[in-house]
């Protein structure tokens, strides 16, 4: 293989990666947008959970949770 060849081989593999890395960018930034999602989601549901316990808390004093 001369020099040239080399030289091309090389750049087509480097733009190769590059491309790759484009790829991986936009998949971490849409599982990124998808935790956000399930954090949000989790959040209401811890909060609807403790909202249940103040208010079942006060209908039955006599039981503790």
């Amino acid at each position: 293989m001369s020099l040239a060849e080399n030289f091309l081989s090389t750049a087509k593999e480097l733009l190769m990666m590059t491309e790759n890395v484009k790829r991986m960018d936009v998949r971490l930034d849409r599982l990124a947008d998808d935790v956000a999602g399930v954090d949000r989601r989790l959040v209401r549901i811890e909060t609807m959970v403790e909202i249940s316990k103040i208010s079942f808390g006060k209908r039955l004093p006599s039981e503790k949770l």
